[in-house]
């Protein structure tokens, strides 16, 4: 697959960050191995990795991203368990959320899909429970269909081109971890220090990291998660 081009603006810019481009390059090398090794988006064993809390250039991570995944996963409450699963088919992001109670029993699946336009906004196609004028173009999309907003952000300049991001690793998995603010400049966090993690080997969104607690919280998916390009 290849992946999704960035704008003209970006180029020359992310030329210029050779410390930040040379830490990335690491960062890839683990994510390749993770998709020649166990098939769910773990590094292989003795993979190299950038160190959890190191900066890294966002623009030629997300440059290598591929343009599908399939990520599937669990995120559990004390009174029912979320079965998520979240797939990128192009410039379509797809979000289904499967409840179900302590004692097995069905409480509703939740379905979400937006598009990212070619001009760099995110477009609700289904799913949207905002006013009309934010599900044409939503400025602060937020959760497991992230990386659109993340993209869109790239493409519209909103994030610059030698923006940063955090390395971690959630359950094994290589992440980068973007500021919330940063991200979403023009919508306010409900939590603050809540920043969204995207898998470096598919951009899919596994993930919030709680800066306050300096731990992964909110929306993110247990140990046993697959992440895997498509």
């Amino acid at each position: 697959m290849t992946a999704r081009p960035l704008p003209r603006a970006v180029v020359p810019a992310v030329v210029s960050v050779v410390a930040a481009a040379t830490l990335v390059t690491v960062l890839l090398l683990a994510a390749g191995s993770a998709v020649a090794g166990d098939g769910d988006g773990r590094p292989a064993a003795g993979a190299a990795a950038v160190p959890d809390g190191a900066s890294i250039a966002l623009a030629p991570v997300a440059a290598a991203w591929p343009t599908g995944y399939a990520v599937s996963g669990t995120k559990s409450e004390p009174l029912y368990v979320e079965h998520i699963t979240s797939l990128r088919d192009g410039d379509r992001f797809t979000l289904t959320i499967d409840v179900e109670s302590q004692g097995e029993s069905a409480l509703g699946v939740q379905h979400g899909a937006v598009e990212l336009d070619p001009d760099g906004r995110v477009s609700w196609m289904e799913g949207c429970t905002k006013p009309a004028a934010e599900c044409a173009d939503d400025p602060g999309l937020r959760g497991f269909l992230a990386q659109a907003a993340l993209l869109g952000a790239l493409q519209r300049g909103v994030l610059a081109a030698d923006a940063t991001g955090t390395a971690r690793t959630l359950h094994g998995h290589p992440v980068v971890c973007v500021s919330d603010r940063m991200l979403y400049p023009a919508s306010p966090p409900t939590v603050d220090g809540l920043d969204p993690c995207f898998s470096i080997a598919t951009g899919a969104l596994l993930g919030h990291w709680s800066t306050p607690s300096s731990a992964f919280v909110g929306p993110t998916l247990a140990d046993g998660l697959v992440d895997q390009p498509r």
